[in-house]
């Protein structure tokens, strides 16, 4: 059985492809991160990431702390393109 993803990775995978989600989150972050584990430390990343930080995947890497096969992954997985972060299951 694999490892569960990390929400974090969700969370900038889904940003990296999802406009309507990324133009949702600069609008009201809190809100689009409800529901979302994630540590203080990965918040205040989110929170400081701009429009230029989707620029590339080198400037995303750079904003998220994350590892280039990191983003990799949090983009091609099933979760980050399946459903939109401002969508809760009830």
């Amino acid at each position: 059985m694999s490892e569960r993803i990390r929400d974090y990775l969700i969370v900038v995978g889904h940003l990296w492809i999802g406009d309507e989600c990324r133009d949702a989150f600069f609008k009201n972050p809190n809100s689009v991160l409800i529901g979302f584990k994630l540590t203080q430390d990965e918040k205040e990343r989110l929170h400081k990431l701009t429009d230029a930080s989707f620029s590339s995947m080198e400037l995303l890497v750079e904003a998220t702390g994350l590892e280039y096969d990191e983003l990799r992954e949090a983009i091609d997985h099933p979760r980050a393109r399946m459903r939109h972060l401002t969508t809760r299951k009830r």
